[in-house]
């Protein structure tokens, strides 16, 4: 038996679906479907470390332009912009400085970074490095690599830029079309490090290990403390029983942590890129990192979502939580209520992009935790109106510097449009909440504690009025003279018992 399929072209080559062939068998359709790789069939998406953008991301207007570099373009896909030139001028600047300043001779930096051009082009989609000679594209990741260098290390200064230049260049930096691999920053980074010592003591058998580990700890401690500073967040002022009561309920946490952190931690080279570091280091936050097949926990219950004050009306306050992880968030139970601890968020000129980079890395990257995702989307549930917002404002986790509250909520709007997180993320947030929600005794209590207190209050009033009166009363009574037998009168009464004995 066979299955006759009238297609009209040109026939098509045997690496395609047999689906497309004149006619097929059943037999040879059946073998087809099970033996044939999908990633062989010429239908499969690559895949890249620095993917671009996937359209879904582009499709909405509001978000297009936080996707464009403003200033500085890293990498292939956005260079040679005509609005870009005046920083590119400025790489080479300080390019020519540092090889000025180093012992390195420039002949050996630069063919440290030509031998590495073939690896680099395996992080790019392939049809954005064509364009580039091995020539060409050695310069381009040269200039780059140092320009991030200077950046990290605090050196962009000296150039007089602008704060506001200075400002679009780390929010360009964060870029998922933006980033240079971590297979060429680094070995460029060292030769500052080495001082001139060369590349010597490289373990030439493992192409990821770069450098020993004292020098992937240094590295590490360049580029966290330039998050560090981004993160920079003032301090809250905590009353004595906050400071009490936090540091009991992070005890367990932090004990937590420490026990599981495993001995073997990430190093340097165990990142792809910038934003990589960003996402596992400020954004997942556990160490570990999710490669190979994604686990699926089933959701054991649906939740709806309340906006800040349907929650504030029923007893749940909010609360800033000391982390510098920013998906962290929390549920405690109070004794009639209870405290959802959000970590603390600024909302700058590049947040909005930075969110949305994030959250494009995790579709690319396959992440089916989704953290970034998730927790957008968990804060948009809350900021419906902008008094939620000034409620977040109110309780220090939102601080803002570029607009109202009303702005705000639709920055947020915003960046959750066409975004799907994960079903079982803050699962256990949601419950308690939606478990306090449904508590018709604390629901009770709450609903007439405005009443009951004002009656108490009333009642007291009176109470109070009415004891003083009868007080006062007692009081005068007690302090009249008593007048005493032969007409005189004594301001101490003499009891009774006592004067009918004497």
């Amino acid at each position: 038996m066979s299955i006759a399929l009238n297609m009209e072209g040109p026939s098509h080559s045997s690496s395609l679906s047999p689906l497309h062939s004149a006619s097929l068998s059943t037999d040879s359709w059946l073998h087809f479907l099970m033996t044939e790789n999908p990633e062989h069939d010429g239908t499969a998406d690559q895949q890249t470390d620095i993917p671009r953008v996937p359209s879904e991301f582009r499709e909405m207007k509001e978000n297009t332009g936080c996707y464009e570099p403003k200033v500085v373009s890293i990498g292939p896909y956005h260079h040679g912009k005509k609005e870009l030139e005046k920083m590119e001028s400025l790489k080479t600047k300080m390019a020519r400085q540092f090889v000025k300043d180093s012992s390195v001779a420039a002949e050996e930096m630069y063919t440290k970074v030509k031998d590495l051009v073939s690896d680099a082009r395996e992080y790019y989609a392939e049809e954005s490095t064509g364009q580039f000679n091995d020539e060409k594209f050695t310069l381009m990741i040269f200039l780059d690599g140092y320009f991030i260098h200077q950046f990290l290390t605090n050196k962009l200064q000296n150039q007089k830029l602008r704060n506001e230049d200075v400002a679009s260049v780390r929010r360009d930096l964060f870029l998922l079309e933006n980033q240079l691999p971590f297979r060429v920053l680094i070995p460029l980074m060292r030769f500052y490090g080495r001082k001139g010592d060369g590349i010597a003591g490289e373990d030439k058998s493992s192409p990821r290990r770069l450098s020993s580990e004292s020098e992937d700890k240094n590295l590490m401690k360049i580029i966290e403390q330039f998050f560090n500073d981004i993160l920079a967040i003032p301090p809250q002022r905590e009353s004595c029983w906050e400071k009490i009561s936090n540091s009991f309920s992070e005890l367990p946490r932090k004990l937590k942590s420490i026990t599981s952190k495993s001995p073997g931690s990430m190093s340097i080279t165990d990142f792809d890129h910038l934003l990589d570091f960003f996402y596992w280091k400020f954004v997942y936050g556990e160490g570990e990192r999710e490669r190979g097949g994604r686990r699926y926990r089933e959701i054991t219950s649906w939740n709806r979502y309340y906006s800040v004050n349907e929650l504030k009306n029923v007893g749940i306050s909010f609360m800033p939580s000391n982390t510098r992880v920013f998906t962290d968030v929390m549920f405690k139970n109070t004794l009639l209520g209870g405290a959802l601890l959000i970590p603390q968020l600024s909302i700058e000129e590049e947040t909005k992009p930075l969110l949305l980079n994030l959250a494009a890395y995790e579709t690319c990257a396959g992440l089916y935790s989704a953290k970034c995702t998730s927790y957008v989307c968990f804060m948009r549930s809350l900021i419906d109106k902008p008094e939620d917002v000034k409620e977040l404002r109110s309780k220090g986790i939102l601080r803002s510097t570029i607009g109202s509250d009303d702005q705000i909520a639709q920055i947020f709007r915003e960046i959750t449009t066409n975004l799907a997180p994960n079903p079982s993320a803050y699962n256990e947030v949601k419950s308690s909440v939606e478990s306090h929600y449904r508590s018709t005794v604390k629901r009770w209590i709450l609903q007439y504690k405005d009443p009951i207190s004002t009656a108490v209050v009333k009642y007291s009033f009176i109470y109070g009025i009415a004891l003083s009166a009868i007080q006062a009363y007692l009081a005068k009574t007690k302090e009249k003279p008593v007048a005493e037998p032969g007409g005189l009168e004594t301001e101490h009464p003499i009891p009774p018992y006592e004067y009918f004995h004497n």
